[in-house]
């Protein structure tokens, strides 16, 4: 089994934004309750009781609204890609409704974490000398019940997903987000 880590396709598509009055209006104005800034594994389902308003920006023209997409470690879907991954990885979070000028859609707030089931090989991950993480591993079989998963080691803000996540979104040709099974440098891989 290979597990991949997932970015947003800002080459390609357009990047998630947020109406930042909204959210403070809902979340306060501390950046450790808003949605928009912390990256922590916490329910926001008491409190997201209406659509949040999104927009898509990017500073080259002519870039696609994605189908899914991800931002802080957790992935936005249009309502296409919501059927698609709803039974898949509907166990492992939550799915909070937002709005935008073409639709409507969903957030996925990923609320299971690698190391609830010890699922993080730290033996094996690596940092340099300036604490920037150089490779992530996991322990595989521990992760089995979980089809998307954030971890405390990266401060849980990448979303990483088992090959069934990410074949439904081949296959349904669903397009805005990047997967790499190789969990070393993922992020320069992204920038390139």
């Amino acid at each position: 089994m290979t597990l991949f880590s997932t970015y947003a396709d800002v080459k390609n598509y357009q990047y998630i934004g947020f109406d930042v009055k909204q959210i403070m209006q809902c979340f306060g104005e501390n950046r450790e309750t808003r949605f928009d800034a912390n990256r922590s594994p916490v329910s926001y389902k008491g409190v997201w009781t209406s659509p949040i308003n999104i927009h898509f920006g990017s500073d080259k023209k002519g870039l696609l609204i994605p189908d899914v997409s991800e931002h802080l470690g957790r992935l936005y879907m249009n309502e296409k890609s919501y059927e698609v991954l709803k039974d898949i990885i509907g166990n492992c979070g939550e799915f909070l409704p937002v709005k935008h000028d073409y639709g409507t859609g969903y957030m996925f707030n990923t609320l299971c974490i690698a190391e609830d089931v010890d699922g993080v090989d730290l033996n094996s991950c690596k940092r340099d000398e300036y604490g920037d993480i150089e490779k992530v591993a996991f322990f595989e079989d521990r992760l089995r019940d979980f089809a998307v998963f954030r971890t405390r080691y990266d401060n849980h803000g990448v979303s990483y997903c088992q090959p069934i996540v990410k074949e439904a979104i081949e296959e349904a040709g669903l397009k805005g987000l990047l997967f790499f099974s190789d969990l070393r440098r993922s992020w320069e891989a992204w920038q390139e």
